[in-house]
């Protein structure tokens, strides 16, 4: 059973007085999270995998059921993960980890976020890397033929969303997975807006490379996954490297001018990619929010998202002067609506919700100029009106948002401003 009341009394920030629908840019966080990460620092507080004593090996093998649970949420084993700060991180390592050549080509949506396209422009500055774009429908919809059209023997690697941030759209990433592998290119998945929201199996999406980020699944800021495909999270070498991914103990060199990154042996999977202390305290804390989506149901939260979509299309297509974006089917889209209101500029709608509404929501161009610019052809500067929704967002908020949208719609959009 989804017992909504239940759930909302598990987080801290939810309050009668304000109304929370900004998900997707940071979710809030329950008290199993921020007491599992207290009693580390209660409790628990020593560096890990560096010492001996009792409470340096207790800390060790919490870190590491931690690492093993955060494996398994998406269907991975523990070697093919490493914790970095945020995907955003995790998408850059593997940009400098990977050895491009000039005229390499990667392939990348035109519904990316910046964080999933600007390390690939890098490459393409740096390195003479080329970018293909695979501009999506004006429902953001992907065309898997068009796919095939963009790759050459010279692409190297495709890059795309699984939700975007957008439209909260859902790309067919395992489709996508099965193009890749039949010709042989590399595939990295951003998948930010999904992990949180469905359920989520690498294998079966067959990628070689998976990014997302704790803090917008009931998780700590600060801590980041990136999946890396078992070949190469052994074979790449890391683009950064320090304390604890190098064995020192199998390290042989006979003087310090001998001293080179060959005579050097890497820590055991997936040590090999964590240089430096990580984000311990995260680490737990990102575990715990973990077993609480698992306590949840993802399937539950596929079928809560699903409803509120639902509702929140049937109640804004019918306002006069809303344009909706994104499918029209619910069931293609994960927790995101899109809107905005001719006549009025977004960051004036969601300064109205927010004054005069209490509702919190994102307004702008969220990150992801080249949509803007190329699917909605539109005003980059303006942008869209985002409310995103999660496992603790009631029906009656939905409500309360879309009166909002009709009000502000009938005082300040085009209708309003041609009467006037």
């Amino acid at each position: 059973m989804f017992d909504i009341d239940a759930i909302r009394k598990d987080f801290p920030t939810i309050h009668d007085e304000s109304i929370y629908l900004d998900s997707a840019a940071s979710s809030l966080t329950p008290y199993v999270v921020l007491d599992t990460m207290a009693d580390y620092y209660l409790h628990h507080r020593t560096n890990l995998h560096r010492s001996m004593h009792k409470l340096a090996m207790e800390t060790a093998r919490k870190f590491d059921a931690s690492m093993e649970n955060i494996a398994q949420f998406i269907g991975a084993n523990v070697e093919d993960i490493t914790i970095t700060s945020n995907a955003t991180a995790a998408i850059n390592l593997v940009a400098l980890s990977l050895d491009f050549q000039p005229d390499d080509e990667i392939i990348i949506s035109t519904l990316e976020h910046s964080s999933n396209v600007f390390p690939w422009m890098r490459l393409a500055t740096k390195v003479g890397v080329k970018l293909r774009w695979w501009k999506a429908a004006d429902d953001g919809t992907l065309d898997l033929a068009e796919l095939e059209s963009l790759i050459t023997p010279k692409t190297r690697l495709v890059a795309v969303t699984h939700v975007s941030n957008v439209l909260g759209v859902i790309v067919p990433v395992a489709a996508i997975g099965a193009v890749c592998q039949e010709h042989n290119v590399l595939y990295l998945v951003d998948a930010c807006q999904s992990v949180p929201h469905l359920p989520i199996d690498v294998k079966q999406i067959g990628c070689d490379f998976l990014a997302f980020s704790g803090h917008k699944m009931c998780g700590p800021t600060g801590i980041g996954v990136l999946y890396l495909k078992p070949p190469h999270a052994r074979d790449l070498t890391p683009a950064f490297l320090g304390g604890g991914s190098i064995n020192t103990y199998r390290s042989r060199y006979a003087t310090l001018d001998d001293c080179t990154l060959a005579s050097h042996n890497y820590s055991e999977l997936p040590h090999k990619w964590m240089a430096g202390t990580p984000p311990i305290a995260e680490t737990f804390g990102l575990s715990a929010a973990i077993d609480y989506l698992r306590g949840v149901g993802m399937d539950a939260i596929v079928a809560h998202d699903t409803q509120l979509i639902q509702q929140a299309i049937n109640g804004l297509q019918d306002i006069p002067g809303v344009i909706l974006f994104g499918p029209s089917d619910p069931a293609k889209r994960s927790g995101i609506i899109s809107f905005n209101i001719q006549g009025i500029y977004p960051l004036k709608v969601g300064r109205l919700l927010t004054e005069d509404y209490n509702i919190g929501l994102r307004a702008g161009h969220n990150c992801a100029l080249h949509y803007f610019h190329e699917v909605q052809q539109a005003n980059i500067v303006e942008g869209n009106v985002r409310a995103s929704f999660y496992l603790y967002t009631t029906p009656a908020e939905v409500d309360l948002l879309i009166n909002a949208i009709r009000e502000i719609a009938i005082t300040h959009g085009k209708t309003a401003l041609a009467v006037g």
